[in-house]
């Protein structure tokens, strides 16, 4: 139905979200349609309740749907177009954006979303970072990033902030890109380091620490993408 596939992989609410997301973006369901119910969805993907459950209300939160008590959940009133030409000088964003300017801007935005997220952060948060810790650790490359990139993603989910999680959303391109080239360019070393100090404030529930690491973990990488490439050089 609607040209669902089942989930296979870990990380199934991000993944039944992204996927929902897409459909409702194309249009799968039109305004004031009411989606599957919950039973169906968990069908549809092959999940528990309980993930369908957590994909909806994050669809909920970024103002996609709206649930009803006892009625079921609805296409709000929106349209997608509109939705996009709202950010729309972020679409002609090129993809291969130069590093260091990728990574100021991270500078300065992850450092206000740890500390929105520390305030809300739950259980399942702290291990699905935990999954993506250990998928960095043992991945190719290419599963090294994929993790970085959920690990940030998720990060921004955690705010609740509709605007913060749809300005991620716009530029995921952007940023897996940029993340691609920095392992390309330094390895994994800095990543590890961080991510793993990053993990541990977390837990241990300190803003200004959250905060402090995740500034010094980004500053740290402009300086060595700094040291390793000539000035004239940009991303292509």
């Amino acid at each position: 139905m609607h040209g669902i596939e089942k989930i296979k992989t870990e990380s199934l609410r991000s993944q039944v979200y992204s996927k929902l997301k897409e459909q409702l973006m194309r249009g799968t369901w039109k305004e004031g349609e009411k989606l599957p119910s919950e039973h169906e969805l968990c069908g549809m993907f092959g999940v528990s309740r309980v993930t369908v459950r957590g994909a909806l209300q994050q669809l909920e939160i970024l103002g996609l749907v709206e649930t009803k008590h006892g009625g079921g959940t609805f296409v709000k009133s929106f349209s997608p177009v509109e939705s996009v030409d709202s950010l729309h000088p972020l679409m002609r964003i090129q993809k291969n954006q130069d590093l260091i300017t990728v990574l100021e801007y991270r500078k300065i935005i992850e450092k206000g979303i740890i500390g929105i997220a520390l305030g809300k952060i739950e259980p399942e948060d702290i291990a699905f970072l935990e999954e993506t810790y250990t998928a960095m650790v043992q991945d190719t490359d290419l599963g090294y990033t994929k993790a970085d990139l959920a690990f940030h993603n998720r990060l921004a989910e955690i705010t609740r902030n509709s605007i913060i999680i749809k300005v991620h959303e716009f530029i995921d391109g952007i940023l897996s890109s940029a993340m691609n080239d920095i392992v390309h360019i330094l390895g994994r070393n800095i990543g590890l380091t961080y991510h793993r100090k990053i993990i541990d404030a977390l837990k241990r529930g300190h803003k200004d620490e959250c905060e402090a690491l995740m500034e010094e973990h980004i500053g740290e990488t402009i300086r060595a993408i700094q040291r390793n490439r000539a000035p004239e050089d940009s991303l292509r």
